[in-house]
């Protein structure tokens, strides 16, 4: 419809005669067809395609592209170019060229009000040079995506000098991100109401003692700020709409006016749909300040890194202000005890996690949101954007792997290392130090139904914690292994995989570590044993044995003890038989001769007394440093490994405790070879069954029962047949009784058995290369059940005897002089003493050897 008149027909003529070929037959078939009245602008539009067919108007657009909407939809040609009303094509193939320009005016008569007191009211910017000729899209100010991107385009290819401002201009300072109707109308592009600029607002607001707190800002905040050079109405927009000066107040400022996305991000956060509800919650002004805003790589702005923690806590303290019941009271105030917020406000360290760069800047959602940033879902990759090295072991282990899978169970960043009291894990108060990491795993691997649900065992913390290594922790050894020790930190494999540090392949490398002379038999030793039926019967079955051994054995002592300190006190009151005498002064009426009332004799020679010694040392060394970690969970005992120095020292202790014991027994054995004194005393103390049935007889007379039956009629025959079952006497006991026969044994089986366990545990690579698996699980059940069963016995029955009986108390003085009195060896041991008296007795007849 533009082309120009004279131009060259050339090639063209062929092309023209189809064209007018076409229109003929158009106007030919209409002319068959019944009268219509006159076609419609569709219709209209079609004829003008027909030599147009270049031209793309909104309707041929949308009829190519479906779902298109551009404005004039609806405009025929003929309502813009009004010049072809005249048009009869019927009539004449070609209208006249050029035609006279469309006048947009014509319907937008309110544009061009507009247009007339602009600068682009010159002639030389047309509606086109803007809009579009035919292709007309609509355009929607809320729009910005589709503003920034095409209309300040448009805007400089005639204002070139706004793209090479320099630093000092208005447009350097205010472009970015915003469009050119942020500051100017769509069609009065002239400055907005000039005579409303920074001097009339200062003519009032200039006094530097003015304050935010008063509605008025001093002119240094404005000057210094990011928005230095705006003038005040290009926020304030209330007042260049009203022009009244002076004003009332002012409408909020919009800042999504000129910062559209960060508006939209901050409406799809909770500060604004917390204000939507009615409640006061942050906006702009509350993180950015007013007219004091600072770019956030200012140190003095409100934004920047170091002051985002105290911007922040403005709302969220343990004491938020009324009108902002603002959640999370105390987080900020962990944040700052947290390894990021050291980093951060004690070193400085800028690129340490400040609260943006874990809940975002202004889309900050709560936790539950499941697009959060700290929602479960996001947080690996949250913290991953610092920690990329980390997030791709986390998701190459095992937790990724079920992370990745969609599992909520599965533990992420937080779950491990906490939310905002974040510690370096060197730090003992981190969840995931050495000595809290277990507990931290155990919140998983201790829950039954977890278990039951991913296919793992809920005993590793138990079974953990009662090994050497859990045991060490517990007494707060430092160094020593903990389950990211062995498992690893984040990359973390189940065992069955080769890439695992506990696969079977990588177990002696693993335990290297830490042992650096570790080798594949030491790798076996167990670490998450468990000593049950199911799982590990053979130490199982030992420990039932010895929980009924220990039990017999110890309630056996109590009873003897019982029966013993009763007979005393049946003696004592006339109850029954008196105490037996078994020297006769009839048949001794020489015994002060033979034996000096004040005559002590020799019990325990100095050897003896030497290997006692070494032996009570040796014991009670053991018992202090080795029960405490058998009975690691009692108080009691914990406090004994703090008097000892703490867990290290006691293992050092208990160690030299066993050197001397098994230097002991190496001497007790050696005597036993070389000496034939030595050997004599040991044939003394081997047991016989004279002293099981005098064992018996001391009980029956101290408990005193057995006479009263013999006198029963039917119990009297066998009584009268044998009176020895009436137990009227105690037994005339030798040097040796069956109480000090069974302690000698019991110290011999208790040696070789602690010495042989405690070697292995001390050496388990020596013996689990070529014994079976459950060796070191018995071996521990042993140790420890053996030493229990010595202490009881110790303490209950030796101390009894030798320090508590009556008549004995305090203590026995034989293991410091090894002597013994007359009376003692006299009630105690009668048939040595009848034997020392006989002896002497013969000595004393005239002819009788000296020195017998």
């Amino acid at each position: 419809m533009n082309a120009p008149r004279g131009r060259a027909r050339g090639p063209r003529v062929t092309r023209w005669s189809l064209r007018r070929a076409a229109l003929a037959a158009a106007l030919a078939v209409g002319a068959l067809v019944p009268w219509a009245p006159p076609a419609a602008a569709q219709a209209e539009d079609a004829t003008c395609l027909l030599c147009h067919s270049e031209v793309q108007t909104p309707a041929t657009r949308a009829a190519k592209s479906p779902g298109f909407e551009g404005a004039h939809g609806e405009v025929a040609c003929v309502d813009c170019h009004m010049a072809l009303y005249a048009w009869d094509p019927e009539e004449e193939f070609e209208h006249e060229v050029p035609l006279p320009a469309a006048s947009c005016t014509v319907c937008h008569g309110d544009v061009a009000g507009e247009l007339a007191g602009g600068p682009h009211n010159d002639g030389k910017v047309s509606c086109q040079e803007c809009h579009g000729a035919h292709d007309l899209r609509g355009f929607d100010l809320h729009d910005m995506t589709l503003a920034t991107g095409r209309l300040n385009a448009l805007c400089t290819r005639c204002h070139v000098d706004v793209v090479r401002a320099g630093e000092d201009d208005i447009h350097a300072a205010a472009f970015q991100g915003r469009t050119c109707l942020a500051c100017h109308d769509a069609h009065d592009t002239s400055p907005p109401q000039p005579e409303v600029n920074q001097q009339v607002c200062l003519m009032c607001h200039e006094s530097d003692e003015a304050t935010e707190g008063n509605g008025f800002a001093p002119p240094a905040s404005v000057t210094g700020s990011v928005h230095a050079g705006l003038t005040c109405v290009l926020c304030h927009t209330s007042i260049r709409e009203t022009g009244e000066l002076p004003h009332e107040d002012v409408a909020p400022v919009n800042c999504g006016t000129c910062h559209p996305q960060v508006a939209e991000a901050c409406a799809r956060g909770l500060h604004d749909r917390t204000l939507e509800s009615g409640v006061r919650a942050a906006d702009c002004r509350d993180c950015h300040g007013t007219h004091d805003i600072l770019p956030k790589t200012d140190p003095r702005s409100r934004a920047y890194p170091r002051n985002q923690p105290e911007t922040c806590a403005r709302c969220h303290n343990g004491h938020p202000p009324e009108d902002r019941p603002a959640p999370a009271g105390d987080e900020v105030d962990r944040y700052r005890s947290s390894i990021h917020g050291r980093l951060l406000l004690e070193q400085g360290l800028l690129v340490s996690a400040t609260c943006s760069s874990c809940h975002g800047a202004h889309d900050i959602r709560p936790g539950e949101d499941a697009e959060s940033a700290t929602s479960r879902r996001h947080v690996p990759y949250t913290c991953g954007s610092c920690h990329a090295g980390v997030l791709e072991g986390y998701l190459a282990g095992v937790h990724g792997e079920t992370f990745l899978a969609g599992s909520t169970d599965v533990p992420v960043c937080t779950d491990c290392h906490q939310e905002h009291t974040i510690e370096d894990p060197a730090l003992a108060s981190s969840s995931a130090s050495e000595a809290l990491v277990a507990q931290t795993c155990a919140r998983c691997h201790a829950d039954d139904e977890l278990a039951q649900d991913y296919g793992f065992s809920s005993t590793v913390l138990t079974s953990w914690a009662g090994s050497y290594h859990g045991i060490a922790g517990s007494f707060g050894a430092s160094g020593v292994a903990n389950c990211a020790s062995c498992h690893g930190y984040h990359a973390v494999f189940p065992s069955s995989d080769p890439r695992s540090s506990v696969h079977a392949s990588n177990l002696e490398a693993t335990c290297g570590t830490c042992h650096p002379n570790s080798t594949a038999a030491f790798a076996k030793v167990p670490v998450h044993s468990v000593v049950d039926r199911e799982s590990n019967f053979v130490p199982w079955i030992v420990r039932t044995v010895y929980a009924v051994l220990i039990g017999a054995v110890i309630g056996a002592f109590v009873l003897f003890i019982l029966f013993d300190l009763w007979g005393r006190l049946r003696i004592r009151m006339g109850w029954g038989p008196p105490e037996t005498e078994h020297v006769d002064p009839e048949e001794w009426p020489d015994e002060d001769e033979l034996v000096a009332p004040e005559e002590k004799f020799e019990r325990m020679p100095r050897i003896g007394r030497l290997q006692h010694g070494i032996l009570v040392l040796s014991f009670t060394l053991l018992v202090l440093t080795g029960l405490p970690v058998f009975l690691h969970e009692s108080t009691l005992f914990r406090s004994i490994i703090e008097l000892e120095g703490g867990y290290l020292l006691r293992s050092k202790l208990h160690r030299i405790a066993a050197v001397g014991l098994i230097g002991l027994s190496l001497w007790h054995v050696g005597m036993l070879l070389v000496s034939g004194q030595a050997r004599r005393w040991f044939a003394l103390m081997v047991a016989k069954p004279r002293d099981v049935t005098q064992f018996l007889q001391e009980s029956m007379f101290s408990l005193g029962v057995l006479p009263w039956l013999s006198r029963r009629r039917a119990l009297c025959g066998l009584f009268e047949r044998f009176p020895s079952l009436a137990c009227r006497e105690r037994p005339a006991y030798g040097r040796y009784g069956l109480v000090e026969k069974l302690e000698y044994w019991a110290v011999v089986w208790g040696n070789f058995v602690m010495i042989l366990s405690g070697l292995i545990l001390w050496r388990p690579d020596w013996f689990l290369g070529w014994t079976p698996d459950w060796t070191f699980d018995v071996t521990r059940v042993v140790h420890g059940f053996e030493a229990t069963l010595a202490f009881l016995a110790i303490i209950i029955w030796h101390m009894y005897h030798v320090h508590l009986r009556p008549g004995v108390f305090p203590m026995s003085r034989v293991w410091l002089d090894g002597k013994i009195s007359r009376k003692e060896l006299r009630h105690h041991h009668p048939a040595e003493y009848r034997r020392i008296l006989e002896r002497r007795r013969r000595e004393r007849q005239p002819g009788a050897p000296s020195g017998r």
